[in-house]
């Protein structure tokens, strides 16, 4: 009922922004949209990865991911004001005359690529692999508690190596043409890996939130506790440092070429307030929890990893803020623009969250018909 409200709320202060700046209603929105899909898309990496892989220590938090994964529907339904909105946050939507004519012929170049219809058609078929892949999972790990556990285990992990595939696929073009398109001049092939990157640190920071909420409010078995986070967090060191690797490169290789069409969109995120934010992502998204995961206590403990993981959240969304907004932002905006973003984000989160705690009524917290759910619960980990 909270997530209600504040989806209420957010979403009248979003229509208000809507009529009175409509361009930075629509980058903000976009923003907070492309942040929350990432989360949840590397939920959904993390559970194909864990099917395929055989990771037995994940097998007793699977639930909790699966339960994220169940509002890709509602994230789907979201994408309609992104569409609506196309033609203040797309150059390449706006009538040729508009444009500098530098930017018009680039654009020229991609018009059998970036057009609407195409646009539209391409959401259609990513919208429709994730929720496909997510469902047949949620279905299958439901149905795990109440059939054959072990033939199922046979099929998903099939179907996850091949979900995979499919899933790098989709979501490298969603990231080019929801959020690179918005500069149809510049491009990155390493673009995709990089959106993904910074999804799975949130996908990982928030099921160490959902681990500690489980176990305050006692829905989580005891067995689940520091040795389960132990291995969340040495997972989330791990792509924290992947984030980190994939971002210097692309930085490192577009910035030594010198070519300025390519150097062109770091230049605007290297001056002013865009050159803070970096430096705060730089300390906040990859030094402090790089320091903080070196030390065994901190892994170990559940209520800190809930709070770095809050943390890490945060910093996920101010990560694709400053990759997003140079390009969305309109050439002036009021302080009110700080208060869209604000609602846009919890428009798109709380809607999520809606769905979330509907969706997960009467499901068991742990899949308890997995073959493997006893060995999961005793896991532990090796002194490291």
């Amino acid at each position: 009922m909270r997530a209600i409200v504040i989806a209420v709320a957010c979403a009248v202060i979003c229509v208000v922004g809507a009529v009175v700046d409509p361009h930075r209603t629509a980058a903000a929105y976009l923003t907070a949209y492309v942040a929350c899909v990432a989360v949840v898309l590397g939920a959904l990496a993390m559970i194909m990865i864990a099917r395929v892989t055989a990771a037995t220590w994940f097998v007793a938090l699977r639930r909790q991911a699966e339960q994220v994964v169940a509002t890709l529907p509602v994230l789907c339904v979201l994408f309609i004001p992104v569409l609506v909105a196309m033609r203040v946050l797309y150059p390449w939507v706006s009538p040729p005359a508009t444009l500098d004519p530098a930017l018009r012929a680039a654009i020229r170049v991609k018009a059998a690529y970036l057009n609407v219809p195409f646009f539209i058609v391409r959401a259609a078929i990513y919208w429709a692999t994730w929720i496909v892949l997510g469902e047949l999972l949620r279905r299958e790990s439901l149905a795990q508690d109440r059939g054959d556990s072990r033939a199922i285990e046979r099929r998903m992990r099939t179907t996850c190596a091949a979900g995979l595939a499919a899933f790098a696929l989709t979501v490298t073009f969603a990231s080019f043409d929801w959020m690179m398109s918005l500069a149809p001049a510049w491009y990155s092939t390493i673009y995709g890996v990089d959106y993904f990157a910074g999804g799975m640190v949130g996908a990982l920071a928030l099921l160490t939130v959902l681990v500690a909420r489980g176990r305050r409010r006692g829905e989580l078995p005891e067995a689940i506790g520091a040795d389960h986070m132990h291995a969340l967090a040495k997972l989330l060191l791990t792509f924290v440092l992947f984030w980190v690797y994939i971002g210097f490169s692309q930085l490192i290789v577009i910035w030594s070429a010198e070519i300025p069409v390519e150097a062109s969109w770091y230049a605007r995120r290297m001056h002013g307030g865009w050159r803070l934010l970096a430096g705060v992502l730089v300390a906040g998204h990859f030094a402090l929890p790089f320091c903080a995961l070196l030390i065994r206590s901190v892994k170990r403990s559940v209520g800190t990893m809930a709070t770095l993981g809050a943390w890490l959240l945060a910093l996920h969304y101010l990560d694709i803020y400053w990759i997003v907004m140079p390009d969305a932002l309109p050439p002036r905006s009021s302080w009110w623009g700080y208060v869209v973003d604000a609602a846009a984000l919890g428009l798109v989160a709380s809607m999520a969250s809606v769905v979330w705690a509907i969706r997960r009524r009467g499901e068991s917290v742990v899949p308890s018909g997995d073959p493997r759910i006893e060995a999961s619960l005793a896991y532990t980990t090796e002194l490291v």
